[in-house]
């Protein structure tokens, strides 16, 4: 779970998970700032630069997924019921995704617009691998008082049934994805600062 009341010795392992856990969330978070960089070149400016279209948007899409799979399998939590809910989040978003991919119908252009059922069904993936990150959220405000974790778990939840139901203006989505991207990086920054034995905690309660 984390807490900082309990400092225990740290083994090589424990420093190792939580090096990949941070990471993973320094990494999803710069995945998702690029992601409302994108929303506003699409809203506003038309015009994208190399690095924002085809291969490059394709590689940091999944940079993300993976990212947050990585942070989520080396989360620490007391409860296994709630560790075991936020990792089927991530698995069922990834593994949407990567279905979707393999079967040559993950469309990104459809994605981001959700146009169409395989749009959908990628934002719904989407949604879920988002639900990972928004676990990892909550749990860091939860145990640490990272509120802005909570804040930008409601804000995607938000974002993502919007966007599904067709709710989303281009620029009401991207004056909110961008406070959520604020949120995000200040949740980032703070998580980074705090001791690592704080994402530790009580081994015995594992």
């Amino acid at each position: 779970m984390g807490e900082k009341k309990i400092k225990q010795p740290l083994t090589m392992y424990d420093k190792f998970s939580v090096f990949f856990y941070r990471m993973g969330i320094v990494i999803s978070a710069m995945c998702i700032l690029y992601a409302v960089y994108y929303f506003y070149l699409n809203t506003y400016d038309k015009i994208l630069p190399k690095y924002f279209y085809g291969a490059y948007a394709i590689i940091v899409f999944w940079i993300f997924v993976i990212s947050v799979s990585t942070s989520v399998t080396f989360l620490h939590l007391y409860s296994k019921k709630v560790l075991n809910i936020i990792r089927a989040f991530s698995v069922i978003g990834a593994l949407t995704l990567i279905l979707l991919a393999v079967s040559g119908n993950l469309d990104y252009l459809a994605l981001f617009e959700s146009n169409g059922w395989r749009g959908k069904i990628g934002v719904i993936g989407l949604g879920f691998v988002l639900a990972g990150f928004s676990g990892i959220g909550a749990k860091e405000a939860f145990c640490f008082k990272l509120n802005e974790g909570y804040a930008y778990g409601i804000g995607l939840a938000i974002l993502v049934i919007l966007h599904l139901l067709g709710l989303l203006s281009p620029h009401f989505g991207f004056m909110f994805s961008t406070f959520i991207g604020g949120l995000v990086l200040i949740f980032t920054i703070r998580k980074l600062f705090l001791p690592l034995h704080y994402d530790i905690g009580d081994k015995s309660r594992y």
